[in-house]
C-alpha cells in the first residue's frame, strides 16, 4: 500500500511526507495547466512517483482533447479519468460510445489510463467492465452516491479487483462546499474500513488522500499509515 494525497502548486514537493502525488488539473482554472507543467518537472526531479488527474474535463470534447494529451504525456504512473454519461446525462451509448473510446485509445497509447468512479458510480462496473483497464476506486463517492463502501468492496468481483491500480479517499460527512464527500478521514470511519477490507486482497494499491481542509491533510495520512502497519 502506497500512501500519498493530492497537490496543485509545485512548491507542495516539500510539503507532505508522501510517497505519491496526484497533480489534480481543474479545467477552467486559471493557469492549472502552467502549474501542472511545473509540478512534474518538480516532481521529475525530486524522483518523486506521480499521476495526473484532469477534473472537469470530457473526452467527448475534442476542442480540449490536446490539453488531455498533454497530460497524458506529462504524467508519470497514470492519467486518472472520470467515467463519463452521454450530454443528456444517460450511459454513454450510441455514437457517443465511438468517440469515447477514440480518444481513450489516443490517450492510452501514450500513457497508463486509469478511470475512477465519478459520474455514475451506481453503473460503475458496466463502464469498468466496457472500457477500462486500469481502475481507480474512489471511496468517497461511493458513499457519497448513497452506496455503503464497505459493502461495495466485497461486492466487487475478481475482473474489477484485478484491476484496481489506485484508490481515492475521503469522507463523506454532510454538505460544505456545495458537496458533501471530500472531509477529512476520522478514526473507523466506513471508507476506512471499506479501504482495510480492499488492502487486505490488495495490497499492492496505490491511494491518494483528497480532502479540501489541507490543514487536516498530515492527521488524515496518519491514519492512512496506521491502517497500513495494523495490517502488515
Amino acid at each position: 500500500m502506497i500512501i500519498g494525497t493530492r497537490v496543485l502548486y509545485p512548491e507542495e514537493v516539500d510539503f507532505w511526507n508522501a510517497e505519491i502525488l496526484q497533480i489534480s488539473v481543474y479545467h477552467g482554472m486559471k493557469g492549472s495547466l502552467d502549474f501542472m507543467r511545473e509540478c512534474s518537472s518538480a516532481f521529475r526531479d525530486a524522483g518523486l512517483r506521480y499521476v495526473i488527474h484532469p477534473v472537469g474535463y470530457s473526452l467527448l470534447q475534442e476542442e480540449i482533447f490536446n490539453e488531455l494529451r498533454e497530460m497524458a504525456q506529462q504524467t508519470d504512473r497514470a492519467l486518472i479519468l472520470h467515467d463519463e454519461r452521454n450530454p443528456d446525462g444517460t450511459r454513454l451509448g450510441n455514437e457517443w460510445i465511438a468517440k469515447y473510446r477514440k480518444a481513450l485509445e489516443r490517450l492510452s497509447s501514450i500513457a497508463r489510463v486509469s478511470i475512477e468512479n465519478a459520474a455514475d458510480t451506481p453503473d460503475i462496473r458496466w463502464f469498468w467492465d466496457t472500457f477500462a483497464d486500469s481502475i481507480t476506486l474512489d471511496i468517497g463517492h461511493v458513499e457519497s452516491a448513497g452506496l455503503n463502501s464497505v459493502e461495495f468492496v466485497h461486492a466487487l468481483d475478481e475482473q474489477s479487483l484485478k484491476k484496481v491500480r489506485f484508490v481515492h479517499i475521503h469522507r463523506n460527512n454532510g454538505l460544505h462546499g456545495g458537496i458533501t464527500d471530500h472531509w477529512p478521514l476520522s478514526p473507523g470511519c466506513r471508507e476506512i474500513r471499506a479501504l482495510e477490507e480492499l488492502v487486505r486482497v490488495k495490497p499492492d494499491v496505490s491511494v491518494i488522500l483528497e480532502i479540501n481542509e489541507v490543514e487536516e491533510i498530515d492527521e488524515s495520512l496518519s491514519l492512512l499509515r496506521e491502517l497500513r502497519a495494523r495490517i502488515q
